[in-house]
């Protein structure tokens, strides 16, 4: 079949990273995505991990199982090779599912900064505590129920309440998106660290909680 379409156009504006290695670990292809990837991971780490699931003949396998490489997250992988000389990776980004429709256009525009300090004034009203805070001072005002949000941290902050240092992260997630009525959008990561979290249960609609030793993790939808 003779195509008009250039593939390699598909290949280089897929969202996906996609990386094809010599034998000795030299890059010898990569697409947009991957190019913004490998420019955080030195390409050595990316080549030793997916070497380990390379099919041992000639031929492709879907691997699936997370991927993480610093702030980059991945679900699972296609790995694979029809030669000897060279191996190849696709990886694919994580889509958190929303889980009900919402019209955000319809949210007023939020501080999230300011909420974060309504929740810690609310919940830590009679104790002192030593907040130690990682902001992007630039981070603009994001579409959410502010109702929900003053919810969600006050929440969070009364999991770990019996701490005295407590230190919050905001950031925008590098390589994972939330996809809302066929729309792609980056992810807000707010991460609460403390020693003793005396709670690891949480569930609000629209929102993904998930919770480690010595911190919790919220995902928000990142939409201005």
């Amino acid at each position: 079949m003779n195509l008009k379409t250039n593939i390699e156009n598909w290949l280089m504006h897929d969202p996906n990273p996609f990386i094809i290695f010599s034998n000795k670990a030299k890059v010898l292809y990569l697409n947009d995505a991957a190019e913004y990837f490998l420019s955080f991971i030195p390409p050595k780490i990316v080549y030793d991990t997916i070497i380990n699931y390379a099919p041992k003949n000639e031929g492709f396998e879907i691997i699936q199982e997370k991927f993480s490489f610093g702030d980059f997250h991945y679900d699972y992988a296609l790995i694979g090779y029809d030669n000897f000389d060279e191996v190849g990776v696709k990886f694919y980004e994580n889509l958190h599912p929303i889980k009900k429709t919402l019209d955000f256009e319809k949210f007023d525009k939020v501080n999230l900064y300011m909420i974060l300090e309504l929740a810690r004034t609310y919940t830590f009203i009679d104790k002192e505590i030593e907040f130690i805070d990682f902001f992007d001072p630039d981070l603009p005002e994001i579409r959410f129920s502010k109702d929900e949000l003053i919810k969600i941290f006050s929440q969070t902050y009364s999991m770990i309440k019996d701490n005295s240092t407590i230190k919050t992260e905001v950031k925008i997630k590098i390589g994972e998106y939330i996809k809302i009525e066929h729309k792609k959008y980056k992810m807000l990561e707010i991460n609460i660290y403390a020693n003793n979290i005396i709670c690891k249960k949480s569930e609000f609609e629209n929102v993904n909680i998930e919770f480690f030793d010595d911190k919790i993790s919220i995902l928000l939808p990142f939409i201005i």
